[in-house]
């Protein structure tokens, strides 16, 4: 049975209904929301299209509604920030309908992780499937991309290229037999990120990125507003287990893949949770062990 869009909006409205959040005055159900901030506020956006972000021939809806929340937290946490509030907002065709509660549920569940909740947002018919969400946070101090200091190390999270690895597998339509395959498939449709690990690094780290459009491309945009030079260590890029898939271009996908959203920063101190992969010197631009990278960004476009 397909809902109308009353009935639609009512069975997404109690899907995002959660409780415990204190600074919350008027939830959803008016034409705004209100809520009170205890530190400085963090907004993002991100947008998610059909046929540019996601092909529902991979992935579920349930999925799609994951991954476009999670790249929204990840935004905040790169800020040095905590995420609170997501406003939602979805063009939704009509064959889509009956599926759209597992959008809604996918949202909610990745929200859930950090304590999130859907204050609002906006649905809307359409021919191609959309999903816009707007992510609020709160911070002591934001983590800027400018913060990057001669000395500093450079680290990761976790290293990337899984997303880049997944989304290449299901192109090619080639046998999935490891386990490592199908983490990177998963990590494509909808990426797992242990957000505490972000939140237990702000008070460590000089300046952070969310790592997007590829570690190289997101280390350029913290070399240029830090004004330094970022230097990869190919030893430590090496460590990855993508090389059991592909021990030739490998390296493509951790250097140029993108989507992963994992967290790349600097810093002068210790971080045993993450891993070190660079430095930070004087100059300018990105290389490896001291060399010129090939240019190679990931565009979020399936031509």
């Amino acid at each position: 049975m397909i809902l109308k869009e009353a009935e639609l909006l009512q069975e997404v409205q109690a899907i995002f209904a959660r409780t415990g959040k204190a600074n919350l005055l008027v939830p959803n159900g008016d034409d705004g929301a209100v809520f009170s901030a205890r530190n400085q506020v963090i907004a993002c956006a991100d947008v998610a299209v059909e046929g540019v972000h996601f092909k529902l021939e991979w992935s579920s809806l349930y999925e799609v509604g994951r991954k476009i929340t999670a790249a929204n937290l990840a935004d905040v946490c790169a800020m040095g920030g905590w995420p609170e509030f997501l406003l939602v907002t979805l063009v939704l065709p009509d064959k889509y309908l009956e599926d759209a509660l597992d959008l809604a549920r996918g949202i909610a569940d990745e929200a859930d992780l950090v304590g999130a909740r859907v204050i609002g947002g906006d649905l809307s018919s359409g021919r191609e499937l959309s999903i816009s969400i707007t992510a609020l946070g709160e911070t002591v101090k934001p983590l800027l991309r400018s913060g990057a200091k001669i000395g500093d190390a450079v680290y990761v999270s976790s290293l990337p290229g899984s997303s880049a690895a997944g989304l290449e597998i299901l192109r090619s339509g080639r046998k999935i037999d490891s386990e490592i395959q199908r983490s990177a498939i998963n990590q494509h449709k909808a990426p797992s990120l242990d957000y505490e690990r972000y939140k237990a690094s702000f008070a460590k780290l000089n300046c952070a990125i969310d790592v997007s459009d590829g570690l190289t491309t997101d280390a350029e945009h913290i070399a240029t507003a830090s004004h330094v030079k970022i230097d990869l260590s190919s030893n430590a890029l090496q460590k990855s287990e993508l090389k059991e898939i592909d021990p030739v271009n490998f390296l493509n996908w951790v250097l140029h893949g993108g989507e992963d959203h994992v967290l790349l920063g600097t810093s002068d101190r210790d971080l045993p949770e993450f891993i070190e992969i660079g430095k930070v010197l004087e100059g300018s631009g990105v290389t490896l062990d001291g060399k010129e990278i090939a240019s190679g960004g990931y565009s979020h476009a399936w031509k």
